[in-house]
């Protein structure tokens, strides 16, 4: 990425950062009629909530910025909630200006009510969900083979190795054929690499664990990616595919990220260069994008993650507007997607209507 393109990226979301605090501030104080003094109180509030995560960012790497980055993470998703509701509440109170006071004090208890669930449901260990693909392409001896799915990992300073290791101890139960990865396994403030390696390199499966990077294992830094999953014995689909059980081929793409740091990019056409097409094949993409090529390139399952389903509004709101496939399991033809809503969390470790989750797979044959 340019410098000049870095700093105009950060101005705008430092800009709009500041306008939805202003957003809230305006509100909350004309809807709850407050004083002089309280309006100072409210600033006082909102601007120290709003530093947290911007003086954890400056000093990453202390270990009393910490509980900063955790404050100001939920912070950023208290405000996401506040504005969503805040929406909801200027429009009742337009309707109905007599009862704004009213509105307004709804608003809040309901957010006060939503952090308390969002906060305890994204802490929440990830769910297991079992689907079944049909592919006609099995062989019927490799009929029952288990796949399964992880996504958005983002190991980092807020991720607990406990938790990794109990996501680990989870997928070695089901005793999985194959383990995948789709993307953004860890983000910038990873610092406890070293222990994530170690309970990494517990996961077992009998073809291994394959990996395809996201935007964030990018901006973590591609090296540093690359060494975790060294460490960590995951193998790197990188515009490349393997050939598993000598029947069933997995093609991994790389992140469209790559091509602003200057270190690659997807490349679909060199990921299934030689490929048979009487075989199945399973992409493993980050972004839930270009499916309809993947289609046309009979590719039967297509594995993606990234969208986190949003996690919260008004995000996911955005995220289904945005996205042709948000999260799910979708037919396309004799293809078929599935797009995770991530294993983990990504900046307000916090969910309203969807769960972290793990996916297991059965590829079912003729």
């Amino acid at each position: 990425m340019t410098t000049l393109s870095s700093i105009a990226g950060g101005t705008l979301a430092l800009a709009v950062y500041a306008l939805l605090h202003y957003a809230v501030y305006i509100r909350v104080a004309g809807g709850l009629g407050l004083s002089a003094p309280g309006r100072r109180a409210l600033v006082i509030v909102l601007v120290l909530a709003g530093l947290c995560i911007m003086t954890a960012e400056a000093f990453r790497h202390a270990s009393w910025a910490v509980p900063l980055r955790y404050g100001g993470s939920v912070w950023l998703g208290v405000l996401a909630l506040a504005v969503s509701l805040l929406a909801i509440e200027s429009i009742l109170s337009a309707v109905l200006p007599r009862l704004r006071r009213t509105t307004t004090v709804t608003a809040l208890t309901v957010l006060a009510l939503l952090v308390v669930y969002t906060c305890v449901n994204g802490s929440r260990r990830p769910v297991v969900k079992d689907l079944s693909v049909h592919m006609e392409k099995l062989p019927a001896e490799l009929s029952g083979f288990t796949l399964v799915h992880l996504s958005d990992l983002h190991l980092g300073t807020l991720t607990a190795v406990g938790r990794l290791r109990w996501i680990v101890d989870r997928v070695n139960q089901m005793s999985p054929h194959l383990v995948v990865i789709t993307g953004d396994l860890i983000d910038r403030d990873i610092g406890q690499e070293w222990e994530f390696c170690e309970a990494l390199g517990e996961m077992r499966a009998r073809y291994g664990v394959v990996a395809v990077a996201g935007n964030h294992d990018y901006y973590a830094g591609y090296d540093r990616f690359v060494r975790v999953a060294s460490r960590s014995n995951i193998a790197i689909l990188r515009n490349e595919r393997r050939l598993i059980a000598g029947a069933i081929q997995v093609a991994g793409l790389d992140e469209p990220a790559g091509r602003s740091f200057a270190e690659g990019g997807p490349d679909l056409d060199r990921a299934l260069a030689g490929y048979n097409p009487d075989l199945p094949t399973v992409l493993l993409r980050h972004r839930p994008e270009g499916v309809d090529r993947a289609v046309r390139r009979n590719v039967d399952l297509q594995l993606s993650g990234h969208t986190h389903a949003g996690q919260l509004p008004p995000v996911d709101l955005l995220v289904w507007l945005t996205h042709r496939h948000p999260f799910g399991y979708y037919a396309e033809g004799r293809s078929r997607i599935y797009v995770s809503s991530g294993t983990g969390t990504w900046g307000p470790p916090m969910r309203l209507f969807s769960h972290n989750e793990i996916v297991r797979f059965t590829l079912v044959g003729r």
